[in-house]
Order: C-alpha cells, then structure tokens, then sequence
C-alpha cells in the first residue's frame, strides 16, 4: 500500500507545439482543438498562426495580363518584325527549295506586278501601257479655293517660294530626320536641264493670298530598252 505522503505521478502534459512537427498538422480542426486545452497564451498564437495561413491560402492569383495590350505595348520596329513574320506563315512555310516548288505557289504580292511569272518567256519589250495618243488640254479641277500655277522659275522670288515649299514641309526619310533642304540653285539646275519645258513646272496657289502650297514637275530622259530609244519626261518632284 503506497504511502499517504506520495503523491501519485501527474500524467505528462503533451506539449501543443510538438504538433508543429506531427504527421496531422494539416489538419487545421486537430490543432484548434489540441489548443483549446491548452493554455492561453499558446491559443492565441495558434488562432493568429491560423488566420495568417488562411489569408494565404484565399488570396488570389494576379489576373493575367491581357495579350493585346501587351502586344500594342510594344516599339512599332517590334511590331513590325511579328507582322513581317505572320505574313511569311500565312504565305507559305518559308522559301520554296526547288523551281518546281516555287511554281507551285501563288505570291499575293509579285503575281499584281508588272514581271515576268516563274516559267514565263518573254517574247516582246516595251512599255507596259501604250503611249497615250490624246492628253486632255484641261487641267483636272482642284478643290474651291486653289489654282493651278506654271511656276517660272527664272523669277528669283518664285524659285525662292518653291524652294521654302520644299524645305518647310518635307523630309527625305521615314524618321524625319534630315530636311529636305536643296538650295534654290540647286533646284533652277535640277528642273531645267537641257531639253526643258516651261509647263512641266506645275504649282497649286491659295486663290486668296497666293501661296504656293503643291508643286509636280518633270525632266525629260532618254530612255533605251534593248535596241529602241524613247523620249520621256519622269516626274521627279511630286509635293
């Protein structure tokens, strides 16, 4: 019989953070209630414990970016590339490897321009449109408010018009970059070499103060295809 004065061993307390460790921390209930029974402090370090898992848990994914705006986000030269390379696909799978092939295929963009087609035998040469044997005498009519002008450009101030026309409105490259800035004596050599013609310098005028706002004009070439010579007048300016 054990002596009154001993006092029966207390049953071990299970200590609530070895359940950090167990194999059932998943379960969430299972430690609620393992800290129920314990002390105090211990629960309210659980609960928050809980809670910040839970925050973690419901929070959602960041929304995917939409791929349009992502694609018209990008520098036009980028741009350009994907479109260059969506017309390669579109046409074909890449260049054609044998003659034979390439015969095969259609080109949305060769098959609307004025040469030969793969195979075809060129019998004649000359101009792609006949020479026009009647050419109207009547200008073709310009908007309310503007008028044709034949510019003389031995006139000092006309030449100077046609050259500020030039230099303040135009640029020679896609960047805009590098003005469009030909000296008037430059102009008079260019647009009068020998063989000239006075109505081949064609302005546009504001009726109400006269400026001049347009101007075409043209030069006259020789031009040689095989063993035939042609006269023609290329336009060269067209503003």
């Amino acid at each position: 019989m054990a002596d009154e004065n001993e006092t029966a061993p207390m049953p071990e307390k299970e200590d609530v953070e070895d359940h950090g460790h167990c194999s059932d921390c998943e379960n969430e209930e299972h430690h609620s209630d393992e800290g129920d029974r314990g002390l105090g402090d211990d629960t309210g370090a659980k609960k928050k414990k809980k809670k910040q898992k839970k925050k973690k848990k419901s929070g959602a994914p960041e929304a995917a970016q939409d791929p349009l705006a992502k694609v018209n986000s990008l520098p036009a030269d980028k741009l350009q590339e994907i479109q260059k390379a969506i017309e390669l696909f579109s046409v074909g799978q890449g260049p054609a490897k044998t003659m034979e092939e390439a015969t095969r295929r259609s080109y949305q963009f060769w098959d609307t321009q004025p040469v030969p087609k793969l195979g075809e035998t060129v019998t004649s040469h000359g101009s792609i449109e006949p020479d026009k044997d009647v050419i109207r005498e009547e200008p073709y009519s310009l908007p309310q408010g503007f008028s044709w002008d034949t510019l003389d450009l031995g006139n000092a101030g006309v030449l100077k018009e046609l050259y500020t026309l030039l230099n303040e409105n135009y640029v020679e490259d896609d960047d805009n970059m590098f003005r469009f800035d030909y000296s008037p004596e430059f102009l008079l050599w260019a647009l009068r070499p020998p063989g000239w013609l006075p109505q081949w310098h064609c302005g546009v005028r504001v009726n109400s103060n006269q400026r001049l706002v347009g101007f075409i004009s043209a030069i006259p070439a020789s031009i040689c295809i095989y063993d035939i010579e042609k006269e023609n007048p290329p336009p060269i300016f067209t503003f």
